[in-house]
């Protein structure tokens, strides 16, 4: 319930926690309540700004207020931040030096995580589009989400105490550091340049979309006999054999490796040349 809505202000201001989740006509939260110490104010449409005198809140929940432009630099004593889906928000603060807990999935201006953020343990910051990386100076870290992370091409090796990670569809991630040792759950799908991860991790299954992983590389090796064979009944004119060989699993296991540059282009061009060298209607007739 929004007290707000229906009490005065004089009376509100020894209060400590103020709830208020989907208030559509909330626009500010009044600087009187410089007692709040949790304030949720999600889902609120119209609200523009969070006063900079609510220095004593710990917890700050702010989720999908899509007019919200700004987190105070005042909050030094902020533990719990979900400010997720503000479209207008640019950064977080570097201010904010006591946060534990951080959640700005969905901020398609955010560029940066400031490196201040010594005390970190869980960073949600997915669907960043233009976030280029991770700090590692979060060395206090056991939980990361970085889905959908477009620019981050590295995890950074400092972050040893990591328990969790998730890094769903980032394109440019490369590798995950052999020091993160005690990873228990890494969640990798649709990581298509990922090459290693540490040989000690117990891997969630979802790592498909990772073509280079060694746990999706092991049968291709298998297949060069194979592909000797192919290339040899190609030299003696055994057309046929061909048309039917490259059809096969194991052949387009080892030449067209999923997602190999120019792999498919290079069978539409095979797959051309043989059609060219069939008798046309015309010269079977004849």
């Amino acid at each position: 319930m929004c007290y707000i809505c229906t009490e005065p202000i004089e009376s509100l201001i020894e209060l400590t926690e103020l709830y208020c989740p989907g208030c559509p006509d909330l626009v500010s939260i009044p600087p009187e309540l410089v007692n709040l110490r949790v304030l949720d104010c999600s889902r609120c449409p119209l609200l523009v700004s969070i006063p900079d005198s609510l220095t004593r809140l710990r917890e700050l929940d702010c989720y999908l207020c899509p007019r919200l432009v700004s987190i105070p630099a005042t909050l030094i004593h902020l533990r719990k931040l979900n400010c997720a889906l503000c479209d207008l928000l640019t950064s977080i603060p570097d201010t904010l030096v006591r946060l534990r807990d951080l959640n700005c999935s969905g901020l398609p201006l955010l560029e940066a995580i400031p490196d201040t953020l010594v005390r970190l343990r869980i960073l949600f910051c997915t669907q960043c589009p233009l976030l280029l990386s991770i700090p590692g100076t979060l060395t206090q870290l056991f939980s990361l989400g970085i889905n959908e992370c477009p620019l981050i091409a590295s995890i950074p090796d400092t972050l040893v105490k990591l328990i969790e990670l998730r890094c769903w569809h980032c394109p440019r991630l490369t590798a995950i550091p052999d020091t993160l040792v005690k990873l228990t759950e890494l969640r990798c799908a649709g990581c298509r340049l990922l090459t290693s991860i540490p040989s000690a991790v117990l891997v969630d299954e979802n790592f498909s979309g990772c073509p280079w992983l060694p746990q999706n590389r092991h049968r291709y090796p298998t297949h060069i006999p194979a592909l000797l064979r192919i290339q040899r009944w190609f030299r003696h004119g055994k057309k046929q054999v061909f048309k039917r060989v490259i059809r096969t699993r194991a052949f387009n296991e080892f030449v067209f490796h999923p997602d190999r540059i120019g792999g498919k282009l290079v069978k539409r061009q095979m797959e051309a040349e043989l059609g060219a060298m069939r008798p046309t209607k015309q010269q079977r007739v004849e």
